[in-house]
């Protein structure tokens, strides 16, 4: 096997355990604390993984502030007229139109609308007014844990390849 190709084929190892170890952290962390179906977590890890660290940071805050656009829209959405189809999806375009208006908008823009849909979905399974709200935090608590887990494992690999890298080979 040529040496780029070994070099590429090691760097996929390591960036699908990153992953992997991931998601297993955040599906069974989360279902260890109560949370049914973190399928959010999983997901955040998904999208903010990367086999460099300064990527995933650059990633993680796009996530983040996208995120908080789209949990700020969605909750007064939801605050003001409640779950319903309709109003996610007109919460959805204003998120855009709001976007599209603001200069130096993070990469990857299109996960704020996209949150606003996750977020508000979370209130279809609800009862209550307060029981949608509470689904909706937990979604955006599962959000931040996958990003929390995605930054602190690209951290730790970090690390153990430099240290790797500075490790005196055998002879």
């Amino acid at each position: 096997m040529n040496p780029q190709r070994a070099g590429r084929l090691g760097k996929a190892l390591i960036y699908a355990s990153k992953t992997l170890l991931g998601a297993l952290i955040c599906w069974y962390g989360l279902l260890f604390l109560g949370v049914a179906n973190p399928i959010w977590a999983v997901i955040t890890v998904m999208i903010v993984s990367d086999p460099d660290v300064t990527t995933t940071l650059n990633l993680a805050e796009a996530r983040a502030i996208n995120t908080a656009v789209g949990c700020a829209v969605g909750l007064v959405t939801m605050l003001l007229f409640g779950y319903s189809p309709e109003a996610s999806l007109f919460a959805a375009a204003f998120t855009v139109f709001v976007i599209m208006l603001i200069d130096r908008y993070p990469a990857n823009w299109r996960l704020a609308p996209a949150t606003v849909i996750i977020l508000m979905d979370a209130g279809r399974l609800a009862t209550s007014h307060r029981e949608e709200i509470t689904y909706a935090l937990l979604r955006l608590i599962e959000i931040a844990v996958g990003c929390a887990v995605a930054i602190a494992l690209a951290g730790l690999y970090t690390y153990l390849a430099k240290r790797k890298k500075h490790e005196p080979e055998a002879t």
